[in-house]
């Protein structure tokens, strides 16, 4: 596989490679470098040029294939969390459904790698129905993530319905920023925003002001659309997330407690670590119709 994937799709910005059985895609041109792995669609790395990387990575990560790699940017796809049976109605595929979608545990086809727009990169990844994902979801699709390294980083998220009925979807850029220290960490761009607390019952806040992370946290900010902002202090930079057709943004850090319950996460990396996503979630479901599709896209600078 490795090397029929080497001979399609050469190309000068890119390099195929294997780490223990996961596929391995690289980027590289002038503006930086990104790396991903077909195993769940699941970007890996994001280090601008002449910056420090963006993308939190577990040092104890398993790339065996037999579970998602710890970190990165998983697809949480078509739900986001436990699936609710109450939103398509029973089905006995429910049983096999596991947290956080289908996406993150499959492995995806490399449909096109590009130039785009003179300089920069694209790499398109593709998810179909095999017989694992029906087990689960035994309804037709398409999924594709578009990744694009250019003077930012920019992941498209792509999801078509192929069936004869209307779902309803919730979905996530399940992102892993890798900060200087997370405690304490500010986040601009949430003021006034009602989050729901995971952590209290799923009761409703309103923010006030710039958002103070204070661990343990799990929160999903609904009818949020616009661009947030973190303070990486610590590391001398702003980390800038841009969103569109993103309705809810999920911060969440297990903190020093949740973090003992992760194999493959060292139980002191919660501190330098903060998941913030760009999300369609809980309030921000969305209902897909039979026949159409829906595109989530998330851009992340560094500044």
């Amino acid at each position: 596989m490795l090397d029929d994937l080497k001979h399609r799709f050469s190309h000068p910005d890119v390099r195929f490679y294997q780490n223990d059985q996961l596929i391995m895609i690289e980027l590289n041109n002038r503006h930086g470098s990104a790396t991903l792995t077909t195993h769940g669609g699941t970007l890996l790395g994001y280090q601008p040029a002449g910056r420090e990387e963006v993308i939190w990575l577990s040092e104890t990560a398993i790339y065996d294939g037999s579970k998602p790699v710890r970190g990165g940017v998983p697809i949480c796809w078509p739900w986001f969390g436990p699936y609710d049976p109450d939103t398509m109605g029973a089905d006995p595929s429910d049983a096999a459904k596991k947290g956080h979608g289908i996406a993150r545990y499959e492995l995806w086809e490399v449909a096109s790698v590009r130039s785009v727009d003179d300089d920069a990169t694209e790499v398109v990844l593709q998810l179909e129905p095999n017989d694992s994902i029906r087990q689960a979801w035994p309804w037709p699709f398409v999924l594709k993530l578009v990744v694009t390294l250019g003077e930012t980083l920019t992941l498209e998220l792509v999801g078509e319905n192929r069936s004869d009925r209307d779902w309803v979807v919730s979905e996530a850029f399940h992102t892993y920023f890798r900060v200087a220290n997370a405690d304490g960490l500010t986040i601009d761009g949430m003021d006034n925003l009602t989050y729901i607390d995971k952590l209290r019952d799923d009761q409703r806040f309103t923010q006030t002001g710039p958002l103070q992370v204070n661990m343990p946290m799990d929160c999903v900010f609904v009818d949020h659309p616009d661009t947030v902002v973190l303070e990486d202090s610590g590391n001398q930079r702003r980390i800038v997330m841009q969103k569109t057709h993103s309705a809810s943004t999920v911060v969440w850090n297990p903190g020093p407690e949740g973090a003992k319950a992760f194999a493959d996460m060292p139980d002191d990396q919660y501190a330098h670590m903060l998941c913030v996503e760009a999300a369609n979630a809980l309030d921000n479901a969305y209902t897909l119709k039979a026949g159409e599709s829906h595109r989530m896209t998330m851009t992340i600078a560094v500044r």
